[in-house]
């Protein structure tokens, strides 16, 4: 039995708010009409993939499918490119649009019965995570697991919430942390969700209210809104998609009136742990029937009904348990290994060292290029490794940094390449995106500005990027002596590579045309780099705006073809 379709076809509840949409609040009746009508309009037993906009109709879709007897599949973006790779995956494609279409079509033909409530084990819904190749790998999750997972967390944190508080989400429904608690548990809880995301801080502001429930990721949580601070506050704010660090989850607790939830888990094993922190190292608490052990390797495994049932489950993150308090706290990633001079080397223990150093606030190792056998790390200074910084210069203070992991890793772990940014790029869903890791280690003499915030648009191929500017950087040398100002063919150049790295188009340009310089950038600007690409044109939009908006330079890039490139492009393209 299903407890996600009872509730829905229940007629006592058809009156009950299920979302709000603008000024307008959706009632489970008229939600479980929509559901009705799109199964009349779906197959039995395909393969359908869903990617909305709209939660509201994510939600339709997505029950539709189910009731209809019928596999979903969410991809993780709608992009031409990604839903081309795993097109043997699906039969049929659902988009906003299509939906609509077809609830039209059947509004013109009676509707027929309601089908009965199907069993929730045979509901499935299909993610797609990155494997260790990057192709997409298929995860498989059944109703009857969510329900589960469900059932454990709604005692942690429903009392904490009002009858009357919403769901207003920041992330996604489309991966699994979303559509547990934006599309399934309001459902099964009975709270009101919000039928869209809200993808920005600002449109929270416009939504909360006191006692509310925000379902945010690590990133969003870092790059707060000033104006939170007088806004009404939430119960309860969830985070997920990655570890909040210690110093951004006391600003939100400040901010917000709040101390941020944790949940740890990934897509293929939903939520395990949970934490808050109150204090710096706080360890990970499992939820309730969550039992947890360690492989041979000092790996946590993991077993719960809403994971593997009665079966273990191996992670491959490395954990110190504590049994008498129940908790455990993690050691990275045992499966971050890369061969460096013919030996294995640990990414998540470099960088776990490099975090122990009173200099070194947060820091990435990665390889930047698979044929670059030199370990490259990016990392986040304290005031006092800032300091240090200053006085040393960035050579000697990479030399500082390697003498002191020396102490803990041999000679092929020791970083050869330092890049010291503000902060560490993340993408909406708290994730290090490797592509602008990457870019900041471009050495041909004109190195990329790093990025401090990236804002992918998910309706077309554009995306926003915020750069941050140094005067140091080799660009700006001699142009002009006293007054520097960045080159226009700069511009071009970063906004092929930046492009390339983005949309894997080819950083090869054939032709420039409506190039326009308006305004001088200098490098005090903050500037926003705006790139729109159409890929059957080959052909590259940008422009540079600063923050009040003022148009600096912009452009039209004609990029080569691929087989004209006479090589791979660098530049990777993200999902």
């Amino acid at each position: 039995m299903s407890v996600f379709f009872t509730n829905l076809g229940n007629p006592q509840n058809a009156h009950t708010g299920l979302c709000f949409e603008n000024d307008t609040t959706l009632s489970v009746g008229a939600i479980n009409a929509d559901i009705d009508r799109l199964t009349t309009q779906l197959d039995a037993g395909k393969r359908i993939s869903i990617y909305c906009q709209s939660t509201r109709l994510f939600m339709i879709a997505l029950a539709a499918v189910w009731r209809a007897g019928s596999t979903a599949i969410l991809p993780a973006t709608d992009k031409s490119g990604y839903l081309d790779e795993i097109g043997q995956q699906f039969d049929t494609h659902l988009d906003d649009a299509r939906i609509q279409q077809l609830l039209i079509a059947a509004n013109t033909k009676p509707v027929p019965a309601t089908p009965g409530i199907p069993p929730a084990t045979s509901c499935q819904a299909i993610f797609f995570t990155s494997g260790s190749s990057g192709t997409p790998k298929p995860v498989i999750k059944t109703l009857a697991q969510i329900e589960d997972e469900i059932t454990i967390q709604s005692p942690l944190w429903r009392p904490l919430m009002g009858d009357d508080a919403r769901i207003i989400g920041l992330v996604s429904h489309q991966h699994i942390y979303g559509l547990i608690f934006r599309v399934i548990w309001p459902v099964i809880t009975k709270q009101i969700t919000c039928a869209q995301q809200a993808q920005f801080w600002d449109m929270v502001l416009g939504e909360m209210q006191t006692g509310d429930m925000l379902v945010a990721s690590p990133a969003q949580l870092k790059n707060l809104h000033p104006d939170l601070a007088t806004a009404p506050r939430p119960a309860l704010v969830l985070s997920s998609g990655g570890p909040l660090d210690f110093a951004a989850a006391q600003s939100a607790t400040a901010m917000l009136g709040v101390c941020p939830t944790e949940i740890y888990g990934s897509t293929e094993t939903g939520g395990i742990a949970w934490r808050q922190q109150h204090q710096e190292n706080a360890p990970w608490h499992p939820l309730p029937q969550l039992e947890t052990g360690l492989n041979d390797a000092g790996c946590l495994r993991v077993r719960a009904l809403h994971i593997a049932g009665t079966n273990w489950y191996q992670t491959e993150d490395r954990a110190m348990l504590d049994r008498e308090k129940n908790s455990f706290v993690l050691k990275g990633r045992a499966d971050r290994v890369v061969k460096i001079g013919g030996k294995r080397v640990s990414l998540g223990a470099v960088e776990e060292h490099l975090r122990r150093n009173e200099l070194i606030e947060d820091a990435v190792a990665l390889l930047v290029r698979e044929d670059d056998p030199r370990l490259a790390v990016v990392a986040v200074l304290t005031p006092d490794g800032k300091a240090e910084l200053e006085k040393r210069g960035r050579f000697r203070m990479g030399r500082l940094l390697r003498r002191e992991l020396s102490k803990f890793e041999e000679d092929a772990a020791l970083p050869q390449r330092w890049r010291f940014v503000d902060r560490l790029p993340t993408d909406s869903q708290g994730k290090k995106p490797l592509h602008l890791l990457r870019a900041l280690f471009d050495d041909n003499g004109n190195a990329l500005p790093e990025v401090t915030e990236h804002v992918r648009n998910q309706e077309r191929d554009a995306v926003s990027l915020t750069l941050k500017l140094d005067g140091d950087m080799t660009c700006f040398k001699g142009h002009f002596p006293g007054q520097p100002i960045l080159p226009g063919v700069i511009q071009l150049h970063w906004a092929a590579l930046f492009g390339a790295s983005v949309f894997g188009s080819s950083r090869n340009v054939a032709e420039v045309s409506q190039l326009k310089f308006r305004k001088p950038i200098t490098p005090s600007d903050v500037i926003r780099l705006e790139l729109d690409f159409d890929a059957s044109a080959h052909r590259l939009k940008f422009s540079y705006r600063s923050d009040q908006d003022d148009l600096h330079s912009s452009g039209t890039l004609k990029l080569r073809m691929p087989q004209d490139d006479g090589a791979k492009d660098e530049g990777e393209k993200i999902a």
